[in-house]
């Protein structure tokens, strides 16, 4: 095994980095593929107007063949909008498909506090997509989404959990004044669905699939939906409103109302059911059932 600093020359003048060319005289390096070591190293990569797009730190690098093994890796990635910085214990470079794979305590921070935990994540610089089969965690603010198996952007401003999903929404940790939500109370709310859901930084917006229920502190109420549309205000970055469909329930105390859609919105408090709906009320000792038309 060699250990030596020209082995960085020959490193960067692999096409898929496009980088600048070695120059010719490797120090009389061999071309055969007996593995080769260096220590604490810094790649880069440019796009196609020479500005930087990524650039990898580790503390050792051992290149055989197509791929490149990285320990402690620390990766900054600068995108149009937001940068973020990965970092893991373990990683994996093939130069053939320009992927990363990462494993062991990895982690991703955006510029603006979004935060991503997993044990094993993929970074493609070709598709500009991070995936991962393995449970993860996302963390905004108030609102922390778990699940297995994801694919975002590298900024996490748009990401899709496969399935297992667990959302809490805390507003007691926001610093502004808090607005009364969902109407299912100020303090937290959690969010499951089998999956998928999909959510948009961005757009202000998150949908959950299959198996959706609502609960809530206090004596709020749990919904649950086949489908659930959840959109928040772009101003106080909380729910601004639900919109439930397929199978609706609204569980409050002992009333129950069933229906085939349902429209929250959070401004006025006001719960709208659609699609025949039915309500079981239950007043002292007697049970009554009404319809009621949209």
């Amino acid at each position: 095994m060699k250990k030596t600093v020209l082995a960085f020359l020959v490193f960067l003048a692999l096409p898929c980095f496009a980088m600048p060319a070695a120059p010719a005289d490797t120090g009389g390096l061999s071309s055969s593929s007996e593995p080769q070591q260096m220590l604490d190293f810094n790649l880069a990569g440019y796009g196609a107007t020479g500005q930087k797009t990524w650039e990898v730190q580790g503390a050792s690098m051992d290149m055989e063949g197509k791929d490149i093994k990285i320990s402690d890796i620390t990766a900054h990635l600068y995108g149009d909008k937001e940068n973020m910085v990965l970092t893991a214990d373990h990683g994996r470079f093939d130069k053939d498909t320009g992927v990363v794979y990462l494993k062991d305590n990895v982690k991703a921070v955006t510029a603006t506090g979004t935060e991503l935990t997993t044990e094993t994540l993929d970074w493609s610089q070709k598709d500009q997509t991070i995936t991962t089969d393995d449970k993860v965690n996302i963390t905004k603010g108030n609102m922390t989404a778990q699940g297995k198996g994801i694919e975002a952007k590298p900024d996490l401003k748009i990401a899709k959990f496969e399935k297992d999903v667990v959302v809490t929404i805390d507003e007691q940790k926001k610093a502004q004044k808090p607005a009364d939500g969902l109407g299912f109370g100020k303090g937290k709310m959690v969010i499951t669905c089998d999956g998928p859901m999909e959510m948009s930084y961005d757009k202000q917006y998150a949908i959950f699939q299959d198996n959706v229920k609502v609960e809530s502190d206090g004596d709020q109420g749990t919904m649950i939906a086949d489908k659930m549309t959840i959109t928040f205000s772009s101003a106080t970055k909380q729910i601004d409103k639900m919109e439930a469909v397929g199978n609706v329930k609204i569980v409050r105390g002992d009333n129950i109302s069933y229906s085939d859609g349902a429209v929250f919105t959070a401004s006025d408090k006001r719960l709208l059911l659609t699609g025949r709906p039915k309500l079981v009320m239950f007043t002292e000792g007697a049970e009554g059932e009404f319809n009621v038309s949209p």
